[in-house]
């Protein structure tokens, strides 16, 4: 009776294992192909980042699934538990997409003749649209180095700085390629038609 038992609850768990891969692999094709296309995931920690949330929610459902569920429980009871686990499961997945969204490039801003990416998760622009800008320094004894000056007290990168922030291009800015600084290194940025391309650098 034992063994049958944790026979049932094995099918069941291997059921939902199958399943949650389905759905996460259908998940990991779409962000990637929608947010981290032409070498974007090279910008930062995506692949890392996306291991461990997705493998957290793949093992959550079928462990949960293996330990609340079981055939000597009524029907209903077994259904509150899979409609819990499931709800479980899309609160955990719906914050790892909020973490993997804060991954995405923001802009690429020129600071001291370099050029940084910026993710959203780092941007204090509250909307982002993968444009190219530079960074200009008030001088000193102007109406915008006080704000500066308070914006570095606070601890603000000049690259987060958008009040100084001067509208670019990548064909003022690059021509035919740009080598961008990011927190996993150095990328090279290209561009295919009207989309960036981005490569590892070999430098």
């Amino acid at each position: 009776m034992l063994k049958q038992k944790l026979k049932q609850k094995l099918q069941w768990s291997i059921i939902h294992l199958l399943l949650g891969a389905l759905v996460l692999t259908i998940a990991a094709m779409l962000i990637y192909l929608n947010w981290f296309y032409d070498g974007r995931y090279l910008l930062t920690d995506l692949v890392g980042l996306a291991v461990i949330i997705f493998t957290l929610d793949l093992i959550l459902g079928p462990v949960l699934s293996f330990w609340l569920l079981s055939p000597d429980k009524a029907k209903k009871e077994n259904v509150i538990n899979i409609l819990l686990i499931v709800l479980l499961q899309a609160v955990s997945f719906s914050y790892g997409v909020v973490q993997i969204d804060s991954q995405r490039l923001a802009y690429i801003i020129k600071w001291q003749s370099s050029y940084f990416a910026v993710s959203k998760g780092n941007s204090r622009l509250s909307e982002t649209s993968e444009h190219f800008y530079n960074f200009n320094e008030p001088k000193i004894g102007t109406t915008n180095r006080s704000k500066y000056d308070k914006l570095i007290k606070e601890s603000i990168s000049p690259v987060e700085m958008y009040e100084f922030f001067e509208a670019s291009s990548y064909a003022t800015e690059c021509g035919i390629q740009c080598v961008v600084i990011t927190k996993k290194g150095i990328v090279n940025v290209t561009k295919d038609g009207s989309s960036l391309v981005f490569s590892k650098s070999l430098r």
